[in-house]
């Protein structure tokens, strides 16, 4: 199977919501057109956008080689990708919870792969 288009939907899909996130890192202005103003002048709100369509197409093709009863679950591998990328890139809590979490999926995907 083409496991190649799988895994770059999981990693176009992290640079997406990291872009996403640095975007709207620093957003704390009172009034929304104030923080839509701002989103509109950075450059990470752009390239969330790109990658955001980039996803698209990626799940579009990755849908043409996998069923969505393997695809969709496996791509639950994104949120650890994310928990991880909070935790290095903007220094957020990982506790317990979180850990028990990505330990729950990385089982998961594990017995679909292995199923």
């Amino acid at each position: 199977m083409h496991y190649s288009t799988l895994i770059f939907t999981i990693v176009i899909r992290t640079f997406t919501d990291i872009c996403f996130k640095k975007a709207v890192n620093n957003l704390n202005a009172p009034r929304l057109t104030t923080n839509i103003k701002a989103l509109l002048k950075n450059p990470f709100f752009w390239l969330g956008l790109l990658f955001g369509f980039s996803n698209f197409i990626s799940w579009y093709i990755t849908l043409q080689y996998f069923p969505l009863s393997f695809a969709y679950p496996f791509l639950s591998i994104t949120y650890i990708c994310i928990i991880l990328s909070g935790k290095f890139l903007f220094k957020e809590h990982l506790d317990n919870y979180k850990l028990a979490g990505i330990s729950c999926i990385t089982l998961g995907a594990l017995g679909l792969f292995l199923g």
